[in-house]
């Protein structure tokens, strides 16, 4: 594969700190940005597809979108709940 050569700013305790480590700095930037792309495709993605389902079905009521945050609010707190119960066991 090819491979440009590219000039990135990092501050100098990061780029110290990641050789300290034996980093590879070119593989995790690399890493970095292949994961950024894809997440980005991810929302690319993901938004196309709610225009379709509200071109389908019409937009989200506010009554549907206030139960659907406080559903999701209910859901971190679970989710927070367990992080916490799994910290204290380890």
């Amino acid at each position: 594969m090819r491979m440009a050569k590219v000039s990135v700013s990092i501050p100098d305790d990061v780029v110290a700190a990641a050789k300290a480590a034996g980093l590879n700095i070119s593989r995790l930037a690399t890493l970095a940005l292949s994961s950024e792309l894809d997440r980005q495709t991810k929302v690319a993605e993901l938004d196309a597809y709610l225009a379709q389902l509200e071109h389908e079905l019409g937009p989200v009521s506010v009554d549907e979108a206030t139960e659907a945050a406080e559903w999701a609010s209910r859901l971190d707190a679970a989710n927070d709940a367990v992080a916490t119960q799994s910290r204290r066991s380890a």
